[in-house]
């Protein structure tokens, strides 16, 4: 969908993928009303990026969800391991490894992501440690206290399902994938549902409601990041993964 810089703001803070582009700027303005927010930034700027804007207030504001604290997988030596932050953390960035992001309250609501890596991290403002997530490839919501479920979320966790069996094989293939470049890894999703959905008339018809996000963002890899997606499709060949390609 093309950045509309009119629509954006009117529209208030997106709720799916398919929503406009907003600014960082326009993200930091939301964020104290929110406790946290997922948005893209527009296509003009020099790095357009999904991102996860996440304040982790030092005492809970009680006007939102309030997340206590954050989780995400890393990569350590090769081996992928869950990282945790909350407001007594140090600023810090690092990279972020494919996964679920999950978000954590005081009294247990959880509203969680999934992602194909990025980059994360962490500074003070004020009384809070402000998080931005930020990968090239997508960031969808899964289904929790506060948001619904961006189309295709259970998908990818279904990918990942599939692919984590794989990288019990051996260190080096799990070391592999972990440095794999989040493009490629989303790349191989699109490629290995699109694989599914050909060969399963069930799935076709369970999917049917996904199928025109997944033809977009297909559509949108294929014509702006040939490199990656000939990567994925190698790489689903590595793994063992059909691909249609």
């Amino acid at each position: 969908m093309a950045w509309d810089p009119a629509r954006s703001r009117s529209l208030g803070p997106p709720e799916s993928v398919e929503d406009p582009a907003i600014t960082l700027d326009e993200a930091s303005a939301l964020i104290s009303e929110l406790g946290f927010i997922v948005f893209r930034t527009p296509p003009d700027t020099p790095t357009p990026d999904a991102c996860l804007m996440v304040m982790i207030h030092d005492s809970p504001t009680t006007r939102h969800f309030d997340p206590e604290v954050a989780s995400f997988w890393v990569t350590g030596e090769g081996r992928g391991r869950i990282r945790e932050v909350d407001h007594t953390t140090r600023p810090f960035e690092t990279p972020f490894s494919w996964g679920r992001i999950r978000l954590v309250d005081r009294v247990g609501a959880r509203n969680s992501f999934v992602s194909f890596g990025g980059t994360v991290s962490g500074e003070r403002v004020g009384g809070a440690l402000l998080l931005i997530f930020r990968t090239p490839a997508v960031i969808f919501r899964l289904q929790g206290h506060s948001q619904r479920e961006d189309r295709l979320a259970e998908e990818v966790m279904s990918f990942f399902g599939r692919l984590v069996p794989i990288l019990w094989r051996s260190p080096e293939t799990e070391a592999a994938v972990a440095a794999t470049a989040p493009l490629v890894l989303y790349g191989a999703f699109l490629l290995h549902t699109m694989h599914r959905i050909g060969h399963s008339a069930m799935l076709r018809e369970a999917l049917a409601p996904d199928l025109p996000a997944l033809h977009r963002q297909l559509d949108d890899m294929t014509t702006h990041h040939p490199d990656p997606m000939r990567a994925a499709a190698a790489l689903l060949g590595t793994l063992g993964l059909e691909s249609p390609r």
